[in-house]
């Protein structure tokens, strides 16, 4: 039992609940259909002109490299603490260059001084070294002056020699093509670096320009939009309200009504149109039946003296026998007079009167609603106006800034830009020469180098008169001619080397790097602590306080670093949010607009004004001639008395039919004087039924048509989609009353929650374009990814478009320079060896050699005189044969020599 009422308790506690809460889910719905504004979008398509696009074209593994190479030299952090202190506008000398404490400067930077003393001890030493070994071949030493007879190992010293040339040599090409190629990449750099600065001007314009627009585009288009919903929507306010009330009370029921008794002569009209209808009806039925009559017993006694297939034939098919009007009796159609007097009564009476005073009290409520909201319609939108025009304000405001920097950059960029494309034509031709001059030096030098290997390694010996251009001797030559070169521009080389390799590094690591990573980097937070945005926001913030700006200044600063502006860029967040610009323009401040400009206020005021009083819809005396209307003749009226006793088939056949039957009868009947009797006698009553069918029946059918069509018209309009007219009358007096009560009792509260909903609606939809703002200012507005593609632009080209090729240069040069030092050594050693003239021949020859050029040293002639020159041709064409043959043949134990050429010094 106590299950069975917990159980019982439970299922009413849930039917409780559930009635609660279908009433507060009824309640909830809205009354009114507010239509939400739909805000047309920001979509303008720009085309920006700055790429980052790169191509490094053969050359990305050099730059990393070199980059690499810089990172050995440079730290992290270029400045370490203490050397220098950064402050708003000015830059001091830290403490440790007060207190001479520069050990951890040089502990940081020991390898860059350690390489820039080598380098300087290099340019210094290197021409005196030059200087030495030019001296020392002038007197016959290094090989200055050298056996004509290879030792007995200089084969082997000539193939590894040549072989480490070969190798250095090899290896110094790559140095001079990369000399070559970075220079001519750094000077297209150069030249094209002010395009760039165009393009990244021009961006940054466009960026500002469309940024401007889309500013004006949300606080002005987009407001304009919402202003002309609002208004429409005050405008039809009252006519809501109205609209609402009379579909909620079911008020318009007294109008119905009312139109109703106003429609009440055209009842009556239609109900004579009916009356007359029918009597015609009558007449016309009562003519054709009769007329139908006679010419059906002509047609039974013709066609039966006719007596042929085809008269028997349409005396069966048309059945002639009962031709008559299809068995209609008009006589049962309903007399309409009592109810045409019953609605002139009715007409006469005052009923339309005693309705229509309900219907003034209805308009009365109606224009006071309507009056009230249009009175207050003009302070609403007047204090609307002044929230748009605060919000234009702004927007003019913001885009007057944006428009000022935009011109400020275009007119302090190009024109400078022009400068500096004069300059460059001017000048950057003298680097591209210098640069030029010493890659060629290096390429002289390699073509030497090259020329000498080449003669060394393929030309014949050098052997007095006669020699090829391309002998060893010559080779010897293009080497020792390299090594002078060598020597001569070493140094100036080397110092160009030096100086790009400190300028390729400060600018890289200062300017490079600290651009590719502006939030963790030494120099960008120095450059912060210098501009100190800081310190120009707080200014531009006490002036936003002090200006009296529609839009005041955030609660808290918000600090800024240059490093973060370009982060935030980088990540393509908008300008408000990259500058922080709530610092001194709170975009958030913009909800207080519609209480500032009253817009709340005239709301509120708009809610307390709209009333309505109790009405009397209908007076006892209207009441009682609405009851006599329902008591009226019309409840008589039944249209099922029409539509079930008339039809559009009058006749069984088409009485034209027949006709045209009877006479290709007729004139089929065979001839004869009775015969032709007949014939005319079908001819007369096929006459006769056309006649019937124009005069009679279609005008019948006709009639019957607009006779169905009133009747089935007044019908409708009598019962209202009720049973019946009384039902229908019972119907609207009995919601008449109830919107009376409905008017009186609850009008009150629900024409406050219609208001109350139209001024949240209202109020609603000037938040949501509040939101709007707020959104598209912190979110769309002015991104910032264009801007740092433009930022991104300027350091490819600078950094990878001339500071990698101008490090790639000095890399290339100080490889050379590296690869000279070997190559000196190894030029100097092989053309010594190409020198000589002749093939090892022995230790015994060698050493007689060696002898005879002792002793024959005092005997060389010191001058000859022209006379000799003749016979010293003649000695050298006859001694330009081979000698080494002389040689092994008195080395060779069969030989017998002339006494005359034997040695006569002791032995």
């Amino acid at each position: 039992m106590a299950t069975m009422i917990t159980s019982r308790g439970l299922s009413r506690l849930v039917l409780l609940l559930t009635l609660v809460f279908g009433a507060f889910v009824a309640q909830a719905e809205p009354i009114l259909k507010i239509r939400t504004t739909e805000f047309t979008r920001f979509n303008e398509v720009v085309e920006f002109q700055s790429s980052k696009s790169y191509n490094a074209r053969g050359m990305a593994p050099l730059y990393e490299i070199t980059n690499r190479v810089i990172d050995l030299f440079v730290d992290e952090n270029p400045i370490p603490d203490g050397y220098i202190t950064v402050q708003e506008g000015a830059i001091a000398p830290g403490p440790n260059v007060s207190d001479n404490n520069w050990g951890p400067l040089l502990k940081q930077y020991w390898a860059i001084l350690l390489v820039a003393a080598l380098c300087i001890v290099m340019i210094a030493i290197m021409p005196i070294m030059g200087l030495c070994l030019c001296c020392c071949r002038c007197f016959g030493g290094c090989g200055g002056r050298s056996q004509p007879f290879d030792k007995k190992h200089d084969t082997c010293r000539r193939a590894i020699l040549g072989f480490l040339l070969i190798c250095s040599t090899s290896a110094l090409v790559f140095g001079v093509v990369v000399a070559f190629v970075t220079n001519s990449y750094m000077q297209h750099g150069v030249e094209n670096i002010t395009t760039s600065a165009r393009h990244s001007v021009h961006d940054t314009r466009l960026y500002l320009q469309t940024t401007s627009s889309h500013i004006d585009h949300v606080l002005n288009k987009n407001y304009q939009e919402l202003n002309n919903d609002l208004k429409q929507l005050l405008h039809d306010a009252s006519d809501n309200i109205i609209k609402r009330l009379e579909n909620e009370s079911k008020a318009e029921k007294l109008t119905t009504l009312y139109e109703f008794v106003e429609k009440l002569p055209g009842i009556k009209e239609s109900l004579e149109k009916m009356k007359q209808l029918t009597s015609e009806l009558r007449i016309t039925a009562s003519q054709l039946n009769d007329g139908l009559r006679g010419v059906k017993r002509e047609l039974l006694t013709s066609l039966n003296k006719c007596g042929t297939q085809e008269c028997i034939k349409v005396m069966d098919d048309y059945k002639i026998g009962r031709l008559n009007v299809n068995g209609i009796d008009y006589n049962s159609l309903p007399d309409l007079s009592q109810i045409i007097e019953s609605v002139k009564q009715l007409t006469d009476s005052s009923l339309g009167s005693a309705i229509h005073q309900g219907v003034d009290q209805m308009n009365e409520l109606k224009d006071t609603l309507r009056q009230t909201v249009l009175q207050n319609i003009p302070k609403v939108q007047a204090a609307s106006d002044s929230t748009g025009k605060a919000i234009k304000d702004v927007s003019n405001m913001l885009t007057t800034r944006l428009s000022n920097v935009a011109d400020t950059l275009g007119n302090n960029s190009y024109k400078h830009l022009d400068t500096a494309d004069e300059y460059i034509e001017q000048y950057s031709i003298y680097r591209y020469y210098a640069g030029l001059g010493i890659s060629s030096v290096l390429l002289l030098i390699l073509m030497c180098l090259v020329f000498g290997l080449l003669c060394g390694i393929c030309g014949k010996r050098p052997d007095g008169y006669g020699d090829d251009c391309c002998n060893k001797g010559a080779g010897g030559r293009f080497l020792i001619f390299s090594v002078a070169i060598i020597f001569l521009t070493f140094s100036v080389i080397l110092a160009v080397a030096l100086a790009s390799f400190l300028v390729g590094t400060l600018t890289r690591r200062a300017a490079c790097d600290s651009l590719r990573d502006p939030a963790n980097d030494q120099i960008i937070s120095y450059v912060d602590q210098f501009v100190d945005l800081n310190r120009l926001y707080s200014d531009l913030r006490a002036q936003a306080e002090r200006s009296r700006a529609k839009l005041q200044v955030s609660e808290n600063m918000e600090p800024i670093t240059i490093g973060e502006v370009i982060v935030a860029c980088q990540q393509n967040e908008t300008i408000y949010k990259v500058l922080k610009l709530n610092n001194f323009i709170d975009i958030r401040t913009i909800r207080d607009f519609p209480e500032h400009y009253g817009i709340s206020r005239e709301l509120e005021a708009l809610k307390e004004k709209i009333k309505i009083q109790s009405v009397q819809i209908l007076t006892p005396e209207a009441t009682e001639d609405i009851k006599a209307l329902r008591e009226s003749k019309l409840n008589d009226f039944d249209v099922d008395k029409f539509t079930d006793n008339l039809t559009f088939n009058i006749t069984e056949y088409n009485l034209n039919e027949i006709a045209d039957k009877l006479r290709e009868v007729a004139n089929r009947v065979p001839s004869g004087k009775e015969m032709n009797d007949i014939k005319v006698n079908l001819k007369n009553q096929a006459l006769h039924l056309s006649s019937y069918q124009t005069n009679l029946v279609d005008p019948m059918i006709a009639s019957t048509n607009e006779l169905i069509k009133l009747s089935t018209t007044l019908d409708t309009s009598l019962k209202f989609g009720e049973p019946s007219f009384s039902a229908a009358i019972d119907k609207f007096l009995k919601q008449i009353k109830e919107a009376e009560e409905y008017i009186n009792k609850n009008g009150k509260t629900f024409v406050q929650n219609v208001t109350e909903e139209l001024v949240t609606g209202f109020t609603n939809q000037i938040y949501s374009y509040i939101n709007l703002v707020i959104e598209s200012t912190e979110n769309d507005i002015g991104l910032c990814g264009p801007v740092y593609n433009v930022y991104e632009s300027v350091i490819v080209a600078s950094c990878n478009r001339i500071v990698d090729p101008f490090n790639g240069f000095w890399a290339g040069v100080v490889w050379c320079l590296l690869l000279f030092l070997p190559s000196i050594i190894f030029g100097v050693k092989l053309s010594t060896l190409y020198q000589k003239s002749d093939p090892y021949p022995g230790p015994m020859v060698e050493s007689e050699y060696l002898y005879d050029a002792y002793t024959e040293r005092d005997n060389i002639p010191l001058a000859s005189g022209p006379k000799n020159k003749r016979r010293k041709k003649q000695d050298r064409r006859r001694e330009s044969r081979d000698r080494r043959e002389i040689y092994y043949e008195e080395g060779s134990p069969s030989h017998s020599r002339d006494p005359r050429y034997n040695d006569m010094a002791p032995k």
